[in-house]
């Protein structure tokens, strides 16, 4: 073990406390003539100078362990603080945010902020400080509003809608057919014109109409009675007739459609007698509706009623239930389900699904030349 030698005594350290960083031996200085000098300054045997050293005596530096624990300690501590400035440094700043809320009456309306579906009302957000783009909507309900956001700043919006005032049932109509020989009179119900005859005038409300019939230089004045629901009629001649000099066509349609010849509506299916002139006519009749129009010449006699052939087409229907049922079509049985390929023609239809524990369900189905048309029902929903 290497000691440490002071002037007039010696130390020796304990040996849990030193650790041996190096040693190294140092070479001979060959002595020097001049006298040897006393320096103050050297009080420790290790700070001699060269010629003083013992030659191959090893020099030791050693470091008490308590100071390098110390060390490490301070350097872990500056570490730790550093990684937590630098973190400090780096931390993106959070945006200021407020709060807003929206409440409806009734609820359910939707919320879109800046264009974007937030949720539905009533509804909490919090967003970010600044100006943003309000939208609510419920059915054609709409409320925009531009509303600025404050940092820690809560906003709140109630809106109202009244709830829309149910649709008001049209009244009742009834029709007024005129006739007049010869035809092409102009027709005028309560001081509006409304074309020339034979005409049917559908839509007018129940009660007593004036009508006039002008004919050349000659006027004819009627008051008529128009019942809800029925198709009055009106003939008129410049001369007395000594038999019918009219006829008429009687329409049986499954679904409501309109008569025109020229393009001018003469009546509608709703019509029990459609008055014509006699003679030949080409009359067309159409059902926008259920997407039918379909041409016929007719035969009028005076006096007597003309048929009319229409052919209604037929369309393909597909028929199903869970777990099965039988169906019935407008009261006629047509099998058990699944059923495909089930021609019907145009028009509504009731349509019948039984099932012997499971119960009945009744639906309309309507059948149009668009497309084929496909029901299908789950007899275990209730």
């Amino acid at each position: 073990m290497a000691c440490i030698e002071l002037r007039g005594s010696t130390v020796t350290p304990e040996p849990a406390n030193v650790k041996t960083v190096a040693s190294f031996r140092t070479k001979p200085t060959p002595k020097l003539d001049a006298p040897a000098r006393d320096d103050a300054t050297l009080e420790f045997a290790s700070e001699t100078r060269p010629a003083e050293v013992s030659p191959r005596v090893p020099v030791v530096i050693k470091i008490r362990k308590q100071t390098m624990v110390a060390i490490g300690i301070t350097l872990a501590v500056l570490s730790v603080a550093g990684a937590a400035l630098a973190g400090l440094a780096l931390r993106t700043p959070v945006a200021p945010t407020g709060s807003l809320s929206i409440e409806t009456d009734p609820p359910g309306a939707e919320v879109r902020i800046n264009d974007a579906v937030r949720g539905i009302t009533p509804l909490s957000l919090t967003l970010p400080e600044g100006a943003h783009r309000v939208l609510v909507q419920r059915g054609s309900n709409v409320k925009r509003m531009n509303v600025e956001i404050t940092s820690n700043a809560a906003k709140s919006y109630h809106i109202a809608w009244a709830e829309p005032a149910p649709a008001s049932v049209a009244p009742p109509t009834g029709s007024l057919s005129v006739i007049s020989d010869p035809a092409g009179s102009a027709v005028t119900v309560d001081g509006t014109a409304r074309g020339q005859t034979p005409l049917t005038i559908p839509g007018l409300t129940p009660g007593r109409h004036d009508v006039q019939v002008r004919s050349g230089t000659a006027t004819i004045q009627r008051s008529v009675q128009v019942a809800a629901g029925s198709t009055a009629s009106l003939v008129v001649g410049s001369t007395a007739a000594t038999g019918p000099s009219w006829g008429w066509i009687s329409l049986q349609s499954p679904f409501p459609m309109q008569v025109l010849e020229g393009g001018r509506v003469v009546g509608t299916s709703e019509i029990e007698r459609i008055m014509l002139s006699p003679g030949a006519h080409e009359l067309e009749f159409v059902s926008d509706q259920f997407q039918f129009r379909q041409s016929s010449k007719v035969s009028i006699q005076a006096g007597r009623g003309a048929p009319v052939s229409l052919t209604i087409p037929r369309v393909a229907m597909n028929i199903n239930a869970l777990p099965w049922a039988e169906v019935f079509v407008d009261g006629t049985r047509i099998g058990d389900t699944p059923l495909a390929n089930v021609q019907q023609t145009i028009g509504d239809h009731e349509i019948v699904f039984r099932h012997p524990q499971l119960g009945e369900k009744r639906q309309v189905a309507r059948v149009t030349l668009k497309e084929p048309l496909r029901i299908s029902v789950d007899m275990r929903s209730r």
